[in-house]
């Protein structure tokens, strides 16, 4: 993965485009369809996961940091691991419960 990319969901800061954490967040969680309002939520589901295959703390400096450049090989989490990551993401607060929401359907 590059490292920028990997830095959008290790530090929460932005060092690329928006669209690469939904699609990393997709990618990890094996999750299609993610929004916006998932996207906290979804990226500290995996925390613990990226934690255990990223130990370098340069990662989890929570700097933007332009010049830590390159490639890291991050494994296909397994199923166990997408289940915990599900499981984590269930367990917090929903940032919509109690709010007037309008479902649209397409």
């Amino acid at each position: 993965m590059d490292i920028q990319r990997l830095r959008n969901l290790t530090t929460g800061r932005l060092h690329t485009e928006i669209g690469h954490v939904y699609e990393d967040l997709e990618a990890i969680t094996g999750e299609r369809g993610l929004m916006t309002h998932m996207l906290p939520r979804a990226a500290r589901a995996i925390e613990p996961w990226l934690r255990e295959h990223v130990s370098d703390p340069r990662f989890w400096d929570g700097e933007y940091d332009t010049t830590h450049i390159g490639e890291h090989v991050l494994p296909e989490p397994t199923t166990d691991d997408r289940a915990a990551m599900l499981e984590r993401y269930k367990a917090q607060p929903n940032p919509l419960e109690g709010k007037d929401v309008i479902a649209v359907h397409v």
